[in-house]
């Protein structure tokens, strides 16, 4: 085709909007748990996945950045999708069906002026549960919506500011949860991103110079192009020559190493494979073929391309490669610290993303992670990869994004988590739950303190009775500590860092637990009434003769609890005995005669088998320190409970929404490392003496 070389400049003229198709990959933003929507039932929890909020994103595909709004109005989202039913993900994983957590309760999305929200509901299925454990627990706090553009208006003063772009037209497609929120956007630094749409780009920048406004007629055949942001001066247009031997090699060049950059992408190669394969110049035959090997040797062959919940056969369908990244090693890291096996069943397992990780250090792990996010580490010594990886350093104007200090923090959170649900705690059947809504004082009743009921005659009135306020008062406590994960120990590797240190921490916050429930019992601290918890005048719980564990002390004992009575010293609870608690020096005893055994004879009948269950604590015997005071304990003094469900006996309390120890990280500045915060909220009281006996024993 011939094309004529004159070239007509007409005036500027009001700029019409440039409309053009981009490809875009999906998206991912973060969501937030509406608070107090839990419902335990029905296993459902409402999320707001979007408010309009201005995002920063960063377009690979053009290398600039700009500025991303969701327009809320109905008629610009596309909620069919989701509304009937949306699949919840675990990290935008679509490889099998085992990655659906569940599903979006379907008709539940809504759309408001500044809110966009929806009720997802959790599978029943076995493996599900942990997770749903831990969004409750508050150890899962991430949620991840995925989305789709179709539209987007481009606005800005002029080209030297960042463009907004407002999506006019997208869809929301699966909610995920993610150890990590993460911008699905950046898949594509390496290449083309696997996954992508067609997407109309309407650009109505204004702010543009005179000469960038000129608009460049050129004839050709009869057919005009206007270019209304040209900003050179052409003398001449030429038909293109012919391609030469030089571009038809530039051009397989170029494909080559396409090739190679989309299997690196898909099979999950770290990006020093992939640029060792390219600087080699491998053909893409052989390169391709290294890639399998490489899956090979990590145990990944037998994995590819998988129809995830929508059925749609790809392997990255809405997600991140360095969400899978960060999964894998997370969980290569808590298998390596506490591997599953037949000995240790609440151990952790090693899945198919953490595979690959296996056996790795700590410093190579890191390696891969700051390789997957494109940061070459081959130029870097061991304490600089240490320091960037924990987000210590930057290098050539790159910062880390911390990804990795976030990463063993959470790995940090849930060792010790799994450490805290684990070790025992003897009190916990004679004690109740609650939460607590702030750190002031409570004061609880106790049973018995209401107004008796009263006779009402035929045609009479019923009678005001009045409750008076409770008398036992108590109030959380916080209590913490800190440890870090240094720079040095990752150089070493020190698994101590990462895996007992948290360890032992999660037992120390459940130690703390039972100190502060059994400094209660061996205190023996005045109640609410200005008696001792303890004293047989007063509240009639109490034999301080001391008798050994008997058939006649155990009656003693019941006959004490079951005459107990309420407020108006008149009504009698009959509270009944449930549990027989000993030091360890009289478990054998408490053994004795709280088993079912057959005597031959009627006088050996032990008229207690199967009332009470024995529970053996060594803090009887030797005392406990909480709160700075001492308490001793005693090698012959025994306790008689009964149920909570009977009678308030000790009443213990969390912070709502915070059960539990909660860990906070931060980059460290005292300490070269991650600091790690462990902080608990909690209180424990005594509430009513009645559903406790203590016998001094001898």
């Amino acid at each position: 085709m011939k094309t004529s070389a004159a070239v007509k400049r007409t005036p500027a003229a009001p700029i019409a909007p440039s409309i053009q198709t981009i490809e875009t990959p999906p998206l991912s933003l973060r969501a937030d748990f509406a608070s107090k929507t839990f419902n335990d039932e029905a296993r459902t929890v409402e999320l707001i996945f979007s408010t309009g909020a201005p995002v920063e994103r960063f377009d690979w595909f053009t290398g600039k950045r700009y500025i991303e709004k969701l327009s809320l109005d109905p008629a610009h989202v596309r909620i069919g999708r989701l509304n009937d039913g949306g699949p919840l993900l675990d990290s935008h994983s679509a490889w099998s069906v085992s990655d659906q957590l569940g599903a979006v309760v379907p008709g539940s999305v809504s759309l408001t002026k500044n809110e966009a929200r929806a009720t997802v509901r959790f599978s029943r299925r076995a493996s599900v549960d942990p997770v749903w454990q831990d969004v409750k627990d508050g150890i899962i706090r991430s949620v991840s919506v995925g989305y789709r553009t179709y539209k987007v208006e481009e606005t800005g003063d002029n080209l030297e500011k960042i463009p907004i772009r407002t999506a006019v037209d997208w869809e929301p497609f699966e909610v995920s949860m993610v150890p990590i929120p993460a911008d699905a956007g950046a898949k594509a630094r390496d290449g083309k991103a696997v996954d992508v749409n067609a997407c109309q780009l309407v650009s109505t920048r204004a702010g543009l110079t005179k000469e960038k406004t000129m608009a460049i007629e050129m004839v050709s055949e009869g057919v005009a192009e206007l270019n209304p942001l040209a900003g050179v001066e052409r003398k001449a247009v030429v038909a293109p020559a012919e391609p030469t031997d030089a571009d038809r090699a530039m051009e397989a060049e170029r494909k080559r190493v396409q090739g190679i950059i989309n299997a690196c992408t898909v099979s999950r190669m770290t990006t020093a494979f992939q640029n060792r394969l390219i600087a080699e110049g491998t053909e893409l035959v052989d390169a391709q073929n290294a890639v399998f090997d490489e899956m090979k040797k990590r145990g990944a062959a037998d994995r590819g391309p998988g129809d995830g919940p929508s059925g749609v056969g790809v392997k990255f369908v809405g997600e991140d490669p360095l969400v899978h990244v960060r999964a894998g090693i997370e969980n290569a890291l808590l298998h390596r610290v506490r591997p599953k096996s037949s000995g240790d069943a609440n151990g952790f397992e090693l899945n198919d993303q953490g595979r690959p990780f296996r056996g790795m250090g700590m410093l190579r792990v890191a390696e891969a992670l700051l390789n997957s996010a494109g940061i070459r580490t081959s130029a870097m010594s061991k304490m600089q990869i240490a320091g960037l990886a924990l987000g210590l350093e930057g290098r050539a104007g790159m910062h880390s994004t911390s990804d990795f200090s976030n990463l063993l923090a959470d790995v940090a959170n849930k060792t010790l988590r799994r450490a805290y649900d684990e070790a025992p705690q003897t009190w916990r059947p004679i004690a109740r739950q609650i939460t607590l809504p702030d750190f002031k004082a409570v004061k609880r009743l106790q049973l018995g303190e209401a107004p008796a009921l009263q006779l009402v005659n035929e045609h009479g009135e019923f009678t005001f009775g009045t409750i008076t306020e409770g008398k036992e008062e108590f109030q959380l406590a916080t209590y913490g500590r800190r440890f870090a994960i240094t720079r040095k120990a990752l150089v070493n590797d020190d698994t101590d860092a990462f895996s007992r240190v948290p360890t032992m921490f999660g037992r120390a916050a459940r130690a703390l637990e039972s100190d502060a429930v059994w400094y209660q019992i061996l205190k023996n601290a005045n109640m609410g009434d200005g008696a001792a918890l303890f004293v047989d005048a007063t509240h009639g719980n109490y034999t301080s003769s001391g008798t050994a564990i008997s058939v006649d002390s155990l009656g003693l004992a019941f006959g004490k609890m079951q005459k107990q009575t309420g407020a108006d010293a008149v009504t009698y609870l009959n509270i009944s005995p449930r549990y027989l608690a000993v030091p360890p020096e009289k478990i054998g005893l408490a053994l004795q005669f709280t088993a079912q055994i057959n005597p031959a004879l009627a006088s050996s009948v032990n008229p207690f088998a199967g009332m009470l269950t024995p529970i053996s604590e060594p803090r009887l015997t030797g005392g406990v320190t909480f709160g700075g005071d001492t308490v001793a304990g005693s090698a012959t003094a025994w306790y008689l409970a009964s149920s909570p469900e009977q009678i308030d006996i000790i009443e213990y309390a969390f912070l709502e929404g915070e059960e539990g120890p909660m860990t906070e990280s931060r980059i460290g500045w005292e300490i070269d490392g991650l600091e790690i915060k462990c902080r608990e909220d909690f209180a424990a009281k005594v509430i009513d003496w009645r559903g406790l006996y203590k016998n001094a024993g001898t």
